[in-house]
């Protein structure tokens, strides 16, 4: 359910006050421009039998529930003032719910010749690079694992090799107007933590940048990604920083009833680890009845290291409306000899306790739009 208002400027201000998001003094509500705003949000939980190599267990797994807000003031044909706080909640367990504006949350200003300028926290536009080849809910969302590395930063090790599933706090996002069905983007992250010289160490900072380029002309859809977050691995006195660096390709289309993608990363450490990963993902609706399949592979981090992944998935999907669906998802990870990957969508799925496991993964969910 969206509440859409077209609010006086005293109405406004009163009702953001009310939210806890904006304390406003009288003279601003008597100039504030009017302004539109809506509740938004999802409600996604599931009843899963699931296997982590060592034990198998039930439980009730939230999958990104959240509830955000978001209002635009127009300040004219082309130009408006644009706001969004988003937070991750957890309906099956509050203490998993997150920090208030833990997902996208942002101010900026939109102009339709121009394009839109955001500063909060944000998905970097690799991260939010899709197309059609990421379409499964539940357990069964193989971009996080295959694509984004998570498999790997879990094989691998943190220290020495990181994920690319960034959403990043303190960045400025830059989203072109779309040109011929082609939009791009821009990101940059400054390191507010940055470190100064000690000693023989030189000083640093982990800035992060990103970009993409995306075409989608409604039956095909493709785009390339890339992100580098300097000095990953921190420089010493005697050996400099080593970057993280990703790159990502995706190519699908949507064709009446059918749709399909493909998606492959490279994932690069610049200290001798990397990944090449794939990933290919079709859907096609039957009715109110969407029938669901992935299948990626995560690639050895150098010759010889086997902590390779491979994942698969399936998931049936009946919608009851716009709104509410009924899913049914089964999810596996076969891992390598020396492999520790596990499935990250839920909330608390348990970590793998031995590598080379098999996990797994049946469950049954709903999932509220609103």
């Amino acid at each position: 359910m969206k509440i859409n208002s077209r609010l006086s400027p005293l109405a406004f201000a009163t009702t953001m006050a009310l939210g806890g998001a904006l304390h406003a003094s009288a003279s601003f509500a008597q100039t504030a421009p009017a302004a539109s705003y809506s509740w938004y949000g999802r409600i996604d939980l599931a009843l899963e039998s699931n296997d982590n190599g060592t034990i198998s267990r039930s439980a009730l797994q939230n999958f990104s529930s959240r509830l955000g807000v978001r209002g635009e003031a127009k300040f004219g044909a082309d130009l408006s003032g644009i706001f969004q706080v988003e937070t991750g909640v957890a309906p099956d367990d509050t203490t998993q719910s997150k920090t208030f504006a833990s997902r996208n949350s942002y101010v900026g200003i939109k102009s339709q010749g121009m394009g839109t300028i955001l500063m909060g926290t944000h998905d970097m536009p690799l991260k939010s690079l899709e197309g059609t080849a990421n379409q499964l809910w539940g357990e069964g969302e193989a971009m996080e694992v295959i694509i984004h590395g998570k498999a790997s930063s879990t094989s691998v090790g943190s220290s020495v090799f990181s994920n690319v599933h960034t959403r990043k706090t303190n960045v400025v996002l830059y989203t072109s107007p779309k040109f011929n069905d082609i939009v791009a983007k821009l990101a940059y992250s400054p390191d507010e933590g940055a470190l100064a010289a000690s000693g023989a160490v030189p000083a640093y900072g982990k800035d992060m940048m990103g970009a993409s380029v995306e075409f989608n002309n409604g039956v095909w859809n493709a785009g390339v990604a890339t992100q580098s977050q300097q000095n990953f691995i921190s420089p010493t006195a005697t050996v400099g920083g080593k970057s993280m660096k990703a790159s990502k390709a995706t190519v699908g289309l949507k064709m009446g009833d059918l749709s399909a993608g493909v998606a492959f990363s490279a994932l690069d450490n610049s200290a001798g680890r990397k990944t090449n990963n794939w990933l290919a993902t079709g859907a096609y609706l039957i009715g109110p009845v969407v029938l669901k399949a992935n299948f990626g592979s995560s690639g050895e981090s150098l010759a010889g290291a086997l902590d390779g992944v491979k994942m698969s998935a399936f998931e049936v999907d009946y919608a009851l409306d716009k709104a509410f669906t009924l899913y049914s998802y089964y999810a596996q990870i076969n891992n390598a000899a020396k492999a520790k990957a596990t499935l990250v969508a839920a909330d608390n799925f348990p970590a793998v306790v031995s590598a080379g496991s098999k996990v797994s993964a049946l469950g049954v969910g709903l999932r509220f739009n609103f």
